[in-house]
C-alpha cells in the first residue's frame, strides 16, 4: 500500500484485523508428517502477534496447545511452483509455505488463559530510520526504492508481518515529509561483528514521548530485524517487560 501525499513507501503486514489471526511456515511437503508442526508453529505466531508479546512464540504453555481447534482454515503455498517437478521434490521433499488461518474468537479466549488479552487496531505506524553497516562497503541507511537494500528491506518486512506492524520506509530521493502524528519512530544500526560471528543491532523506539533502547548481537539479519520489530511491538502493546 502506498501513501502518496506522504511522499513515504507505506509497508504493511495485515492490512486487516483479520490477519492478524493468520501465520505461515515453510514445511516439507502436504502430508500429514510435517503438518502438526507447522501448524504448531504458525499458532505460537498467531498468538505472538495478535498479544504484542514475541515471547509466546517460546512459550511451553504455547507449545502445550492443541492447534486444530482454533483452526479456520489451511493452505499450502508451492514454493517451486514456477519449476518443473523432479526427483522427490514431486513428493515429500518440495518445500511450501503453509498457510493457517485461526478463529478470532477461539484466539482471543486462548490469550486470556495465558494472562495475555488482543492487542486491538488500529495500531501506530512505525517510522524506520535504521543504517546498516554491511560487511564491506560504505554504511547505508534503509530505504523503501533502492536495490543495495533488498535482501535487508525484505527481512525487515518479514519481521514486521510476523508482528502485525505496519512500517514507513523513506524514499532514497527527496527530503522526508513529516511523520504521522500518532506514529512510532523506530531508528537503530546494524552492523557486522567479527567478534560476534554475526549481526550486532542497537535499537531506540521513540513514542508517546519515551524512548527505549534494548541491543542484539551475533545473529543474523533476520533475527536482528525480528528483534528490531518484536521490541518495538512489545513496548507499542503496553506490556511492561524491560528490553535488554
Amino acid at each position: 500500500m502506498v501513501r502518496a501525499l506522504l511522499c513515504l513507501l507505506l509497508l504493511t503486514a495485515p492490512a486487516a484485523a483479520s490477519g492478524l489471526y493468520e501465520a505461515q511456515v515453510i514445511v516439507t511437503g502436504t502430508g500429514l508428517t510435517g503438518r502438526p508442526a507447522g501448524l504448531a508453529a504458525c499458532l505460537a505466531q498467531v498468538l505472538a502477534k495478535v498479544s504484542g508479546n514475541p515471547a509466546l512464540a517460546a512459550d511451553s504453555r504455547v507449545s502445550a496447545l492443541d492447534p486444530n481447534p482454533l483452526l479456520r482454515s489451511l493452505a499450502y503455498l508451492d514454493r517451486m511452483s514456477d519449476q518443473p517437478k523432479h526427483d522427490e521434490q514431486g513428493t515429500r521433499d518440495r518445500p511450501y509455505d503453509l498457510v493457517a488461518r485461526f478463529h478470532p474468537v477461539g484466539i482471543d479466549a486462548a490469550l486470556r488463559t495465558l494472562g495475555e488479552t488482543p492487542w486491538v487496531p488500529p495500531r501506530p505506524d512505525v517510522v524506520i530510520g535504521i543504517t546498516v553497516q554491511p560487511r564491506s562497503g560504505p554504511a547505508m541507511p534503509l530505504r523503501a526504492d533502492t536495490d543495495v537494500d533488498e535482501r535487508h528491506r525484505a527481512a525487515l518486512l518479514a519481521a514486521a508481518d510476523r508482528f502485525g506492524l505496519y512500517v514507513l520506509l523513506p524514499l532514497a530521493a527527496g527530503p522526508p515529509p513529516p511523520a504521522p502524528p500518532d506514529a512510532a519512530v523506530l531508528q537503530g544500526s546494524l552492523a557486522w561483528s567479527e567478534a560476534a560471528a554475526g549481526w550486532a543491532g542497537t535499537w531506540r523506539l521513540s513514542w508517546a514521548g519515551r524512548d527505549t533502547a534494548w541491543a542484539v548481537t551475533g545473529v543474523s539479519f533476520d533475527e536482528a530485524y525480528r528483534d528490531a520489530l518484536g521490541g518495538a511491538a512489545l513496548v507499542l502493546s503496553g506490556h511492561p517487560k524491560t528490553l535488554q
